[in-house]
């Protein structure tokens, strides 16, 4: 359970130290708003001013009252004080005013540079647990909670106190030390036992999260429909509320240690309170009573003594504050400055890059191996080459490596051991960019944004109309800043999407994403997988991996593919992954992986005639299929209805690493 107060209060993180954080704090504030900036460094003088001028004007009230000064000139005084006084807290007023606005809108500022940094990180980072966990702290602390909003209103209450102390103090000294540290011993030992209070609540929070997690676990189940089957039909209703309720009480009693903490720093400060004032006033009256002090001095030394105290506690209690805070900042300098292995500045260049993606390319994996850092071995001494124009099929089991050693060729990670390259280039000596020019992949799990169909079919923004200009962020070989309807309209063809695609009121302005847009289109599976199969072609990527394109389709959709496939690959290389051997016939060469190696290479009539670990294999699939054929016969005989899952592809085969 990651918690704002809980994250923040972990010290110790973080490279940079507090003074360095909070300059790069406030340059990153006067690059955001430069009236905020000085609004939150001026805004500690009218303040200041504004308190020392209240406590002032009773003593000056009184100090009239006692020379027997004419009501004109006292009305005068007090008017012209009040005035002031005005003027001081309408400045002050509008500054805070303007800083409580702009805070809000700071903090999208970070949100801005953390969302871009995410997803501009090497993927690889995204799998690391540090780095995880950096990123989920800089997102829970840094943007919420205790974080970059507080810092914001956390410097201008130190300098306003910091100042009022000094002031205060300085005014009090004057007439008696004593005074002084009276106020400081009380104000310190108070806020010393603050500190072991939370010491404690943070002590007793982080084993709340152990509980925290049980409970919102049981009560996420509560709410899903698939848990509620479970819930309803072996009677685990007793037993949830059973262990909802000792996730609560566990909760509970650790809520009641936190609070028992606090109470006791509470009943000590109000005795500290009261020595403090019994010695502050006991003073006063003393200098009173002797003649050492005048009325209008007595009133306002109560007032000056009644400012000192709060703003020296406010300063002490800042002070603990900016120990958060500054991790906070910490953890965010350290996000935003992870450094990335793969640049995107230009390698290869632009003329070489233009001729490349015209052409189909070739792949070739040298001695790769990889393991994942907790040690897990998933390819080893893997040597192949995808030759210019050739229609690659890679099967295997589950957890053979085809997954992973399609991230390895997309650039996602990098080998443990060997090298990858395209065109006789290692894949990391093209900039990151240049390098995306040359792959499209068609992935199992795919991401579709909630814009318009042509913005999501072809990375361009804009209206998409015909011949209407679209931006790029960066732009496809041959997109230039303009869609391309020939291109598209090809692509949504050969992918078997065209016809969805024209029976949209919208076409390609029609609304993606039911979350966020209303009315928004919904694709079944089938018609989702062409969708991104036309998302691929249109990218005209002269590399197109395609990862169990026909998972979702219908066997008609599916033998459409198959008979656009060559097609739709002319003037590439493709590398496409399928469980089902039988849809491998019309690719140029097979490539069986196991165990995290090449262990057969051939045609599909060749490695049949082989009569190797391929031909087992095909023969039990086939086997598969055809009992469950013959099943869906005796059942169409019958006159029942075939089965979701008889209808449902799946096998042996079936893909998950």
């Amino acid at each position: 359970m990651n918690n704002a107060f809980y994250i923040a209060g972990d010290r110790g993180k973080g490279k940079q130290g507090l003074v360095r954080n909070y300059i790069y704090y406030m340059g990153c504030m006067k690059e955001w708003d430069k009236k905020l900036f000085f609004a939150t460094i001026l805004v500690a003088l009218p303040l200041v001013a504004s308190t020392l001028l209240q406590t002032l004007l009773p003593s000056v009230l009184v100090q009239g009252l006692e020379e027997k000064l004419p009501i004109g000139s006292l009305l005068a005084q007090m008017g012209a004080l009040s005035g002031l006084l005005w003027l001081l807290g309408t400045l002050a007023g509008v500054m805070q005013e303007y800083g409580y606005t702009g805070q809000s809108y700071f903090s999208l500022y970070f949100m801005k540079k953390y969302v871009g940094k995410i997803m501009q990180v090497d993927y690889e980072k995204l799998d690391d647990k540090a780095f995880r966990n950096l990123s989920e702290n800089v997102w829970n602390a840094g943007l919420y909670g205790r974080g970059i909003n507080y810092a914001m209103g956390l410097l201008p209450t130190l300098m306003v106190n910091l100042l009022s102390v000094a002031v205060y103090g300085a005014l009090l000294g004057m007439q008696n030390v004593l005074l002084v540290l009276a106020v400081m011993l009380s104000l310190s030992a108070n806020l010393y036992l603050l500190n072991v209070a939370r010491k404690k609540h943070r002590q007793y929070f982080g084993q709340i999260g152990r509980h925290a997690k049980r409970a919102e676990y049981i009560s996420g189940q509560s709410m899903d429909s698939a848990a509620g089957k479970d819930i309803r039909i072996y009677r685990m209703l007793d037993l949830f509320l059973k262990k909802y309720d000792e996730a609560l009480e566990g909760i509970g009693k650790l809520y009641g240690n936190i609070h028992k903490w606090y109470l006791l720093r509470n009943l000590s400060g109000a005795f500290l309170e009261f020595f403090r004032d019994g010695v502050s006033f006991g003073l006063l009256v003393y200098f009173l009573a002797s003649g050492r002090l005048t009325a209008a001095g007595f009133v306002f030394c109560i007032g000056a003594v009644s400012r000192f105290s709060l703003s020296f506690e406010m300063l002490l209690r800042t002070v603990m504050d900016f120990n958060s805070v500054n991790t906070t900042i910490g953890y965010v300098r350290d996000f935003l400055g992870t450094e990335e292995s793969w640049g995107e500045e230009s390698k290869v260049g632009r003329e070489r890059m233009e001729e490349m993606c015209k052409n189909p390319v070739e792949v070739t994996l040298k001695d790769v191996s990889f393991s994942y850092p907790d040690g897990r071995t998933v390819l080893s001494h893997v040597n192949l080459t995808v030759r210019p124009g050739e229609k690659l099929a890679l099967i295997g089991l589950n957890g053979a490596g085809k997954t992973t050693l399609v991230k390895l060729i997309c650039g996602f990670y990098q080998p443990t051991d060997g090298e990858i390259l395209v065109n006789g280039i290692p894949v990391r000596d093209y900039g990151r960019e240049e390098y995306y020019r040359l792959i499209a992949v068609l992935f199992q799990d795919s991401t579709l944004l909630p814009a318009t169909l042509d913005e999501n079919l072809t990375g361009l923004w804009g209206e998409g109309g015909q011949g209407e200009p679209m931006e790029p962020k960066q732009p496809h070989a041959g997109a230039g800043n303009r869609l391309d309807r020939n291109r598209l309209e090809r692509s949504l063809a050969l992918s078997g999407f065209l016809e969805k695609y024209e029976s949209l009121p919208g076409k390609g302005r029609t609304l993606l994403g039911k979350k966020l847009n209303e009315g928004a289109a919904d694709f079944s599976g089938g018609e989702m997988q062409k969708l991104l199969f036309a998302r691929a072609l249109y990218k005209a990527a002269p590399l197109v991996i395609l990862d169990e394109p026909t998972a979702a389709l219908d066997p008609i959709a599916e033998n459409e593919l198959y008979e656009h496939y060559g097609a739709a690959m002319e003037g590439r290389t493709s590398i496409y992954i399928s469980h089902r051997l039988s849809s491998t016939r019309f690719c140029d060469r097979i490539v069986l992986l196991e165990g995290g190696r090449i262990v057969e290479e051939g045609t599909h009539e060749s490695l049949l005639a082989a009569g190797g670990r391929y031909t087992r294999l095909y023969e039990m699939q086939s086997q598969y299929y055809r009992d469950r054929e013959q099943i869906k016969k005796r059942m169409e005989a019958m006159g029942d209805q075939v089965s979701a899952a008889l209808e449902t592809d799946g096998g042996i085969f079936d893909e998950a690493g």
